[in-house]
């Protein structure tokens, strides 16, 4: 029946897409008239004219001009000579003489009739823009009981014409308002086929501006189509049912009526069933089954938690692949699941299809914008934007930071998270006075890191090392000084992939150190912290090459992605200041962490990462939020998905915003005793109210 209906509606607005029609003119029947100069003139032309002896009444009609023009009947005489040059294709002389009539006569009774040849003329031309900017200015003048249905209409149809449907329903409304008889219905027609061609947005413009309860009935049952036609099912839902009952006697109630049961058993799945769409093929497979694998742990206990819920997951595999996603939810959709979880790849086609078909889906996917793709996709993943005010925040509130600096790979992944940083310091007040990008294909980053600390270029000789002061704040106490075990850890891999002898007695030998050396450096280190977001392995390089460079004691800033082992045995021992912000840590102090991670150790035998955790979270807020609210209504299920403000997961406090993106606190990890430990933030004092 739906997709009927819409089919319907489409060849509705197709079919009515033509040309409105053009008014036919109102004629002046004449008058008797008085004895005057050029009486008998002025009264043979009326008849030729009403004979149809155009030239005959035009010789008549100038004779009485030129006898009596200051006299009554001129504004007649004038309208009726513009008619006869109309009827006798002489368009432009038409159009001179029934101006001049507007524009010498603008009291005379003519006047409306005048401005309307005026548009009719400008219409039959083509220029429908100038139909709608001299009607407008019309419309003005005219007084309200001198205006006539046509010339409301003849608006109209130039803005159809044009494709201004909303401007075209607005005047077509108006000429409707004052109509009666059999013009009425012509009117009522025209105005229903406007109205169809408008989209939902301009129906409620419109929406708020008609007074009658007819054409607002008209407007509501069009605006819940409108809805449905895009796919937006909850508004139509809403917008039909509020049809429904206000409008019970309209001849389109039983239609809307069918519309909303529709609709409703749309929506409806079986209880307890859940889906999942992964990629378990593909060039994603591995990171597919680590997150099924938390999915499952979530299952299981839910189970355990729930006896007697018949819990049911159905898993489809996305191959890695946008089509076979697709695929997957069309497949869940006929197995009437009431929610999806996943896919990581191919997110976004998969959260569009869930989307049109009404169904709440929580995609793992760092995708920009994939929330805002509907109502009824979620996002429960760690984002960049995420990670960067975690940092930020921290390091302005709680470390006391103000200057930063930023190093990044000139790529787009790069880019973004200089964007992205720089962004958030100017939110939280701080100042970015230096900004390098480099070659991430490098391994040698002398050049920008030179630069950042400006001894990239020679120092010119009227400055000294005193008029620059070295800036080296304390670390906070938060940050330890760790020793790693073992130079081995750190000479070896670095050295052999840059060159660079990176041995602690050989770095404190140069720059300052030695000021008989050719080579010493002064750097001007005007930062407290810079942020380098990259990979562990280049960053392993990065690092100790700002020791080399004698820019030490800062606090480094990185992305989740340094929470790696391959990062702490190149660059551990110059990492004494690093800070990170993660979704998860596994060695986390949190019970509820500990509880995760040892039974994800005892069912697959390993330590579970951010992907795992992520989607164990998410698998445990949907069924939660079911067994809350025991609802087989998807809409409902996605109404109670939005209300998730507290979730207290192992991957933190877990919320969603009304655009379907998690709110979430991340874990802040710095490196003590050469390995990440988790931070706790400062906590905020509480105000202390003493009794009387």
């Amino acid at each position: 029946m739906f997709w009927m209906v819409r089919t319907a509606l489409l060849i509705i607005i197709v079919a009515s897409a033509g040309c409105a029609p053009r008014p036919s003119t109102v004629s002046i029947p004449p008058g008797p008239l008085p004895q005057m100069p050029g009486y008998s003139d002025y009264q043979n032309a009326e008849q030729a004219f009403e004979n149809g002896l155009y030239a005959e009444a035009l010789d008549g009609y100038n004779t009485f001009l030129r006898e009596a023009y200051g006299d009554r009947f001129v504004d007649a005489a004038l309208f009726k000579i513009g008619k006869i040059y109309r009827l006798t294709g002489r368009n432009d002389d038409a159009m001179a003489v029934f101006s001049r009539l507007n524009r010498e006569f603008p009291q005379s009774t003519l006047t409306p009739d005048a401005m309307l040849e005026i548009l009719e003329l400008l219409f039959d031309s083509g220029d429908f823009e100038a139909v709608t900017s001299h009607g407008r200015v019309f419309s003005a003048r005219i007084d309200p009981d001198l205006r006539r249905l046509q010339f409301f209409t003849i608006i109209a149809s130039a803005y159809a014409a044009m494709g201004s449907h909303l401007d075209a329903a607005q005047y077509y409304y108006q000429g409707w308002r004052i109509a009666s008889g059999a013009e009425a219905q012509t009117a009522w027609s025209r105005l229903k086929d406007s109205v169809e061609k408008l989209g939902a947005d301009d129906i409620q413009q419109l929406i708020a501006q008609v007074t009658d309860r007819r054409v607002t009935g008209l407007l509501l049952y069009r605006l819940g189509m409108g809805f449905i036609l895009d796919e937006n099912y909850d508004e139509a839902l809403d917008v039909l049912n509020i049809f429904v009952k206000q409008f019970p006697e309209h001849p389109d109630f039983q239609d809307a009526a069918d519309m909303i049961q529709s609709l409703t058993e749309r929506a409806r799945f079986t209880p307890f069933t859940i889906g999942c769409v992964l990629p378990l093929s593909g060039s994603y497979a591995l990171f597919g089954q680590r997150a099924l694998n938390g999915i499952e742990l979530a299952m299981s206990q839910s189970l355990e938690m729930n006896a007697g819920i018949p819990w049911r997951l159905i898993v489809k595999d996305s191959r890695s692949d946008a089509g076979a996603s697709v695929q997957a939810v069309e497949d869940l959709d006929q197995h009437k699941v009431g929610a999806i979880l996943g896919p990581m790849s191919a997110a976004e086609a998969a959260a569009a299809r869930a989307q049109a078909k009404g169904i709440p889906i929580l995609v793992f996917t760092q995708r920009e914008g994939i929330a805002d793709i509907g109502p009824y996709v979620f996002r429960n993943f760690i984002t960049p934007q995420m990670q960067v005010r975690a940092l930020v925040s921290f390091a302005v509130e709680d470390l006391g930071v103000k200057r930063f600096a930023i190093l990044y790979p000139d790529e787009n992944y790069g880019r973004r998270y200089m964007n992205l940083f720089w962004d958030q310091v100017v939110a939280f007040g701080g100042v970015v006075n230096a900004v390098e990008p480099y070659d991430p294909e490098g391994t040698d980053f002398a050049n920008p890191i030179k630069k950042m600390a400006g001894i990239f270029y020679d120092v010119p000789k009227d400055l000294t090392a005193a008029s620059m002061p070295m800036i080296h704040p304390p670390l906070q106490t938060v940050i330890t000084n760790p020793k790693l075990s073992g130079r081995e850890l750190i000479d070896d891999p670095v050295e052999r992939i840059s060159g660079i002898p990176l041995d602690r007695d050989a770095i404190d030998e140069l720059g300052r150190r030695t000021p008989g050396r050719d080579d010493q450096w002064h750097p001007i280190v005007d930062f407290e912290a810079v942020f380098i977001p990259d990979a562990p392995k280049k960053a392993g390089l990065v690092i100790p090459q700002l020791a080399y460079y004698d820019i030490r004691d800062i606090y480094l800033l990185g992305t989740n992605l340094w929470n790696s082992r391959t990062l702490l045995e190149m660059s551990g021992e110059y990492m004494k200041g690093t800070l990170i912000a993660d979704g998860f840590f596994a060695e986390s102090q949190s019970e509820t962490v500990k509880a995760f991670t040892a039974a994800f150790q005892l069912t697959f035998g390993r330590v579970p990462g951010i992907i795992e955790a992520v989607a164990y979270d998410s698998a445990m807020m949907v069924f939660q939020t079911l067994r809350q609210t025991a609802t087989d209504s998807r809409r409902d299920l996605k109404q109670a998905l939005l209300q998730v403000k507290d979730f207290e997961g192992v991957t933190g406090r877990t919320g969603f915003a009304q655009n379907g993106e998690a709110i979430k606190d991340l874990q802040m990890l710095r490196i003590s005793n050469g390995r990440f430990v988790q931070v706790q933030r400062t906590p905020e004092p509480e105000t202390v109210i003493q009794s009387q």
